[in-house]
């Protein structure tokens, strides 16, 4: 990608090749569920989870060893550098194990409180979205833009787990927002993230969710012209939720959120 030509260059690139190795891992289970465990929230762990996030590590540590990693799978790692990489393997799995392609390969490098590199893998429908601080938004050699051009009532908006967002929201809020938007759809985190990026949708959310959810789309939905902010406003990293549009939209999606 030679367009990417930032001081993240190296982190990116490097970003860029273990999410493809972290989907390749993944994409050897696609189809079969092989064995399956089941974490305390009731969520599953599969093999593709573990695979992908032994590949994305090792990458990782063959370049960087002194930064720290946090990933969903395997807990936390300290670091000398004060950089931390946060890793979902597999962002998911539940999508991964009924054979559906919405799942996603993660990985996010957070440094000096910011999140400067973000990777998005959709390993099975053949796409990667990179970004870096300052360096833009891109698939395929494409820069991404977001749709500036829509207001509320006309805005199509994806968002994440509904139980996520009525944990972190009224259920008035979450009420409204359905009801001000033109159309509204839960395709998970990961592809709808997707669907912003790529000018398919126009507004995305997402609510109460781990860090490992939610910290690549911070810098490729800025990068890529989009305000992103939690769901209260609070505009800096970390978030455990987010609203992401263009910013006239956002500022108009906020506030009726925030709506008394």
């Amino acid at each position: 990608m030679s367009e990417l030509q930032t001081t993240w260059e190296t982190e990116l690139q490097l970003a860029i090749d273990a999410g493809r190795a972290g989907g390749e891992a993944a994409l050897r289970f696609f189809g079969h569920q092989g064995r399956v465990t089941w974490k305390p929230d009731d969520s599953p762990v599969c093999e593709a989870d573990h695979a992908a996030d032994a590949v994305i590590k090792q990458r990782i540590n063959a370049v960087f060893p002194d930064d720290a990693i946090l990933t969903e799978e395997s807990g936390t790692r300290q670091g000398k550098s004060g950089r931390r990489w946060i890793i979902d393997p597999v962002d998911g799995t539940r999508d991964f194990l009924r054979g559906l392609p919405y799942w996603a390969n993660l990985i996010a490098l957070e440094a000096s409180g910011d999140i400067v590199v973000g990777v998005l893998h959709l390993a099975a429908l053949g796409k990667l979205y990179a970004a870096s601080r300052g360096g833009g938004a891109w698939r395929d050699g494409v820069r991404l833009k977001v749709r500036a051009d829509t207001v509320a009532a006309r805005c199509s908006l994806v968002f994440g787990e509904p139980d996520c967002l009525l944990s972190a929201l009224t259920a008035e809020g979450f009420g409204r927002l359905l009801r001000t938007v033109g159309s509204s759809r839960s395709y998970g985190a990961p592809y709808g993230a997707a669907l912003l990026l790529d000018g398919q949708a126009d507004a995305w959310t997402e609510g109460n969710v781990s860090p490992w959810d939610i910290a690549p789309f911070v810098v490729l939905f800025e990068e890529a012209g989009a305000r992103f902010s939690g769901l209260q406003g609070k505009l800096a990293w970390p978030f455990r939720s987010g609203l992401a549009a263009a910013p006239d939209l956002h500022r108009a999606l906020l506030a009726v959120i925030d709506a008394p």
